[in-house]
C-alpha cells in the first residue's frame, strides 16, 4: 500500500485531518473539523516543496469529502499536509445542517474551520431560502451563534420578506460591495447597495436586514422609491408584515417627492397597502414643509391620507399654514421654505393652528391648480381648506355678483375659517366668531 493510501485510510484511533493522522500535523492548530474522504478516483502524491516532510496530494474525481455534518464533492481535490488545507475543484457541492453552496471552487482551511468558494458561488440558507451569489464567499462551518458568511467583489443577496396570507412573499435582491449573513436571520451589505422589491427599488451605503426583527434598515444618503413616490433620508427603517412592504420611516434630512409634490421634515414616516401609500406622516424637531407646483404648506407637523391610493385629505398641525400661489413653485429645486402670508397681488393663504384641506376623489397630492386643461389623474382639485384656532385667511374668490372678472380679496380672522372650492376655484369663505374685511374689484372702466 502507497503512503498515500495509509494515511487515507488508516484505521487507527486518531482522526484523520485533511487527509493525514492529526497528531502528525504541524504544530500550527488542531484541526476542528477531522477530513474524512469518501470516495475519490486516481490519487497521485508529492513532496510538499515549502514543507521539508509534508506531502501534497491530488486526489482526481469523482471525489466526496466529509468533515463532521459537511459534504462537500467536486471533480477534483489537492491536499496540503503541511496545511491542513483542502480545495476541492470543478463543480463543487456543499452542504451541512444550516446551508448549501455551489461553486467552482472551494478551500477548506482545517486549523480555523473556514471555507472560501470562488467563481460562480451560490450559498442558500436551508432554513429561510435566502441566498447569496457572486465571485467569492466565505464562512465558518461551526453554525455557532454570530457566524459570519461574507461575500465579496459585488455579490447579490436574495432575502425573502416573510409569508403573506397565501404562503408565497416577495423576495428582495439587494446587489453591493460587501454582503453578509449573521448567523439564520441577520444580513448587512456595504457599498454602493441597490435593493429591489417588487416595483419598490431602494439605494444607500449600508443595509442591515432581520428577518426576525421583519425589517431592513438603510444608512447614508438612504432612498426608497416606489409607484408615485420618493421617500429619502440619512437612515431609512422599511417594516415588513407577512411578506409585504407596511412603514418607512425616514429620519434626518427626510424628503418625500413624487412628479407632483415634495415634502421634508426631520421625520417622515409613510403606511403602505399593496406598495401604495395609505398615509404619510411629517415631524420631529423644527418644521414639516411641503409644495407642489402651486401650493405650499407648513406646520410643526404634517399628514396625508390616502383613499384608494389617491390622496384623500391634508393635514398640518402647529402654527400651520397652506398658500396657494399664481406663479409656479419649482419641485424637487432645494430647500422649501414657509409660506408668505402676505397681501402681495395674487396671493391666496390660510393659517391657524390646525389647517386641512380635502381633495376631489380623483386628485393627487397638492393639485394643479384651476385652468389646467389636461385630463387624466394629474387633473386634481382642492374641493376645501378649513383652519382652526386663532384661524385667519386672506384668499381670492370669484362670486357671481363680482362687478368685474377679477377677483375679490377676503380678509378674514376668526376660531373657524372654511373655504369651499368650485372646479378648482374658491366658491364661499365663512368663518366661526369672524370678523374681517371684503375687497371687491372696481367695474372695468371705473376710476377711484
Amino acid at each position: 500500500m502507497s503512503r498515500l493510501s495509509r494515511l487515507l485510510w488508516c484505521t487507527t484511533s486518531f482522526s484523520l485531518a485533511l487527509g493525514i493522522i492529526a497528531s502528525a500535523a504541524p504544530a500550527q492548530g488542531v484541526s476542528r473539523c477531522p477530513l474524512n474522504i469518501r470516495r475519490a478516483g486516481q490519487r497521485v502524491e508529492r513532496p510538499d516543496p515549502a514543507a521539508e516532510g509534508a506531502i501534497i496530494a491530488f486526489l482526481g474525481g469523482p471525489v466526496t469529502v466529509t468533515c463532521g455534518d459537511a459534504v462537500m464533492t467536486g471533480d477534483s481535490a489537492e491536499w496540503r499536509q503541511a496545511t491542513e488545507r483542502a480545495l476541492m475543484i470543478g463543480n463543487v457541492r456543499y452542504r451541512d445542517t444550516t446551508r448549501t453552496l455551489n461553486s467552482e471552487r472551494l478551500t477548506f482551511y482545517g486549523t480555523r474551520d473556514e471555507i472560501v468558494a470562488v467563481d460562480d458561488v451560490r450559498l442558500v440558507r436551508i432554513s429561510s431560502g435566502a441566498m447569496l451569489e457572486g465571485p467569492r464567499v466565505t464562512f465558518s462551518r461551526t453554525p455557532i451563534a454570530g457566524a459570519r458568511t461574507v461575500a465579496t467583489q459585488r455579490p447579490r443577496m436574495t432575502l425573502p420578506s416573510g409569508r403573506d396570507a397565501s404562503g408565497a412573499g416577495q423576495i428582495t435582491i439587494v446587489d453591493a460591495d460587501v454582503a453578509e449573513f449573521i448567523g439564520e436571520s441577520e444580513a448587512y451589505a456595504t457599498g454602493s447597495i441597490v435593493m429591489v422589491r417588487g416595483d419598490v427599488r431602494a439605494t444607500a451605503e449600508r443595509a442591515r436586514f432581520s428577518e426576525t426583527a421583519a425589517r431592513a434598515v438603510l444608512y447614508e444618503d438612504a432612498v426608497i422609491a416606489g409607484e408615485g413616490f420618493d421617500l429619502a433620508g440619512d437612515s431609512i427603517v422599511a417594516g415588513f408584515e407577512l411578506g409585504e412592504l407596511k412603514t418607512i420611516h425616514a429620519f434626518e434630512r427626510a424628503v418625500a417627492s413624487g412628479s407632483r409634490f415634495e415634502l421634508q421634515a426631520t421625520q417622515i414616516r409613510a403606511r403602505l397597502a399593496g406598495d401604495q401609500i395609505e398615509v404619510i406622516w411629517a415631524f420631529g424637531e423644527g418644521r414639516s414643509l411641503a409644495a407642489s407646483s402651486q401650493f405650499t404648506l407648513a406646520g410643526d407637523s404634517i399628514e396625508f391620507a390616502f383613499l384608494e391610493g389617491r390622496a384623500d385629505s391634508v393635514s398640518a398641525i402647529g402654527a400651520a399654514a397652506a398658500e396657494q400661489r399664481a406663479d409656479s413653485i419649482p419641485i424637487g429645486g432645494g430647500e422649501l421654505t414657509e409660506p408668505e402670508l402676505d397681501a402681495s397681488p395674487g396671493a391666496s393663504w390660510i393659517a391657524g393652528d390646525t389647517v386641512k384641506a380635502w381633495f376631489e376623489p380623483d386628485d393627487q397630492l397638492f393639485p394643479e391648480p384651476a385652468g389646467d386643461s389636461e385630463s387624466g389623474p394629474g387633473n386634481a382639485r382642492i374641493r376645501r381648506l378649513w383652519a382652526i384656532g386663532g384661524a385667519r385667511s386672506f384668499y381670492a374668490a370669484v362670486r357671481d355678483s363680482a362687478r368685474s372678472l377679477d377677483a375679490s380679496r377676503n380678509y378674514l380672522l376668526g376660531s373657524e375659517i372654511e373655504i369651499v372650492f368650485e372646479k378648482g376655484e374658491a366658491s364661499s369663505l365663512s368663518g366661526v366668531d369672524a370678523i374681517g374685511v371684503f375687497l371687491e374689484p372696481a367695474k372695468e372702466g371705473e376710476g377711484g
